[in-house]
């Protein structure tokens, strides 16, 4: 499947977007009530992200490393939210853009003056482009995050490579969260790749750059050593993610902590992905 690289927001943009919403939001236009549920999502979504929203730019290496990191035993509610509308840019040129959203239902709703005829529980929105028309996969953000958790909610007529990609933005979230890592504000100008916003209807918001650090600077951020003086045939590791919740634990107790993967000695990591990014503008 093929996912876009730059979102287009034409839509949602000034008053124009009144106009557009009246089409949306018409459920007769569609064939089936799911179509109609995500497509209006999908819509919302981008309309709060250019009031309230900000861009994440993720470094090519970050997302190599996180794409062989596995999360282990970390649910919704543990998961770190830098803020509730994040625009995922990745430096990676086979990766598309994603836009998650995990804003308050109400308040997400008021963006597009939509009024909540009732209580809604989801908190998470993934929402993405392909080469036919806008997607979103919905999900209510509790409990473990798992693929199989996720595949079980959503269903099977998700489009392929979604589900992985909405992982790797958790990991995202996640890696960002430690404090060494934090994301560096940046502007426009600072953009070395195809993040810079000359796309028609990309909105003027805050950007934050996820960087990269070598796995010995990361693991001594959080206080941890590894050792490296046992001799033996070593093969490399996936990298992992866990949290700490038993009280045995003194400094790492409710804390997150991230192993970055380690290639074989002398060969550089191989990542396959199953998504490929189509260029447009």
């Amino acid at each position: 499947m093929k996912f876009l690289k730059n979102l287009d927001y034409t839509e949602v943009q000034d008053d124009n977007w009144k106009f557009y919403a009246s089409h949306i939001f018409d459920t007769s236009h569609y064939d089936n009530p799911t179509q109609a549920r995500l497509s209006i999502v999908s819509f919302i979504s981008k309309r709060y992200h250019i009031l309230w929203g900000e861009q994440i730019v993720v470094d090519k290496l970050v997302s190599d490393d996180l794409a062989q990191t596995d999360l282990e035993d970390i649910t919704f509610e543990e998961l770190p939210i830098l803020h509730d509308s994040l625009e995922f840019y990745f430096e990676d040129p086979k990766l598309g853009t994603f836009l998650l959203n995990t804003a308050e239902p109400k308040k997400f709703a008021e963006s597009c003056e939509f009024i909540l005829k009732e209580k809604h529980t989801i908190k998470c929105a993934l929402s993405y482009e392909t080469k036919d028309v806008p997607q979103t996969l919905i999900t209510r953000g509790s409990g473990n995050i798992t693929k199989k958790a996720l595949l079980a909610e959503v269903g099977n007529n998700v489009i392929e490579g979604a589900i992985d990609m909405l992982f790797l933005c958790f990991k995202v979230l996640i890696y960002a969260s430690i404090p060494k890592l934090k994301p560096q504000k940046i502007g426009k100008k600072e953009l070395r790749f195809g993040g810079k916003p000359k796309v028609k209807g990309r909105p003027h918001l805050p950007i934050n750059r996820v960087v990269y650090l070598p796995r010995e600077q990361i693991i001594d951020g959080q206080g941890m050593t590894e050792r490296a003086s046992k001799k033996y045939n070593f093969y490399g590791r996936r990298g992992f993610m866990r949290t700490y919740r038993h009280e045995r634990y003194t400094k790492m107790r409710g804390k997150i902590q991230y192993m970055p993967p380690i290639p074989p000695k002398d060969q550089k990591p191989k990542t396959t992905y199953k998504v490929i990014n189509l260029t447009h503008y």
